[in-house]
């Protein structure tokens, strides 16, 4: 696959532009910068998008499916997790920057800028991608994880360590003792 998924708006026809594509973990990597890359793998994805105009503002409609992989959060095995979703773009031609610390609404959001007479797919369905992944991948919703004392793994085996063992820090609290104020009734 091509790692540039640029449209040309000049021959763009006027009742758009359908496009699919399955980008892969190699293709995503070779898209972002090293500081950027995710913490999860793209096990596979399915990618359509909508390319419509309207004089100078492009609409950009898609939707994503995809497996993403990472280790569980809770027991650290291996886990593909299903994302995806809708989205929406509307890409205006640029304009002089803006200031820096002006506040940015919902529609800015979703809105893009563009020079020239392409426009690049690749940062978008990146963004996407990212975007949809969880901050936490789990192996399975009920996943039990690791025992915090031995380490051993939940989901697979008992452990014999100490159900309500203390924190050192905090075995001093185990012997306070609060008094209660007795009320005069009367």
């Amino acid at each position: 696959m091509s790692d540039s998924l640029k449209i040309n708006l000049m021959i763009l026809p006027e009742e758009g532009l359908k496009i699919a594509f399955s980008p892969d973990d190699e293709w995503l990597h070779r898209q972002l910068p090293v500081e950027e890359l995710p913490d999860f793998s793209l096990a596979g994805a399915d990618v359509r998008c909508h390319i419509t105009r309207s004089g100078d503002t492009i609409y950009i409609r898609g939707e994503l499916a995809a497996q993403i992989s990472q280790e569980c959060g809770r027991c650290l095995e291996p886990a593909t997790v299903a994302i995806g979703g809708d989205f929406a773009y509307t890409m205006l031609p640029a304009k002089p920057q803006t200031a820096p610390d002006l506040e940015l609404t919902t529609e800015e959001l979703e809105t893009g800028y563009y020079s020239g007479d392409f426009i690049d797919l690749a940062p978008i369905v990146c963004e996407q991608i990212v975007l949809q992944a969880p901050m936490k991948v789990l192996c399975r919703q009920e996943c039990r994880g690791l025992c915090p004392h031995c380490g051993t793994n939940l989901n697979t085996v008992s452990c014999n360590c100490r159900e309500e063992a203390i924190d050192a820090r905090l075995a001093v609290l185990k012997n306070f003792k609060v008094k209660k104020k007795e009320t005069k009734r009367g």
